[in-house]
């Protein structure tokens, strides 16, 4: 579903990927990434970010080049740099309030995020805004967190930004690959919030 409406170019400006775990999110939002980047203006310039850098590493960037190969995306983490089919990636940490001045005056076509809600509020607000040029999108993946969370009350749910956001849901029955007894035994492992 998720491919079809970025073929037919109905990704809006804000695209959230949430559910639960194992439930093909990740891997998911990485082709739709990679396909949506490698259609934009090379002369952008795009960042994809994560709590820290080796959670983007370990969660993003090993997996997108494994996905589409070491050909079509190279990084480096000590020049927290990357390119993807041909277009600069920044790569970025928000760690603490103190990341979002690490962005601050840049403009982006694009922008990645994974585990959303684990991001301070003031990172992503500035994120927000430096995504100006025509056409630009996030593209983000979160699981549940508590219903009091910012993303939830300030983005999720308000319907003022119904235009411009796409809230998907996952669940774990969405991810076909998983062994079937695995499944069972983690929805009899989570409870509350975490199922």
């Amino acid at each position: 579903q998720l491919i079809r409406l970025m073929k037919s170019g109905q990704l809006k400006r804000l695209n959230i990927l949430e559910g639960s775990v194992r439930s093909g999110k990740t891997w998911i939002s990485l082709i739709i990434w990679a396909a949506w980047v490698a259609s934009r203006p090379k002369e952008y310039m795009y960042m994809m970010c994560a709590k820290s850098l080796q959670t983007l590493k370990r969660n993003c960037l090993l997996p997108l080049q494994e996905l589409i190969g070491e050909n079509n995306f190279t990084f480096s983490l000590s020049t927290k740099e990357g390119v993807l089919f041909g277009r600069k990636i920044m790569l970025e940490g928000a760690n603490d309030n103190r990341s979002e001045s690490k962005i601050r005056g840049i403009t982006l076509g694009g922008a990645y995020c994974d585990e959303l809600t684990l991001f301070p509020k003031d990172f992503f607000t500035m994120l927000l805004s430096r995504l100006s040029t025509a056409g630009a999108k996030l593209i983000a993946t979160t699981n549940p967190d508590v219903p009091t969370h910012w993303l939830l009350r300030e983005y999720l749910e308000n319907g003022e930004l119904a235009d411009d956001l796409m809230r998907m849901f996952f669940g774990i029955d969405d991810n076909t690959t998983l062994d079937p007894a695995y499944v069972e035994s983690l929805k009899k492992e989570y409870t509350g919030v975490y199922f």
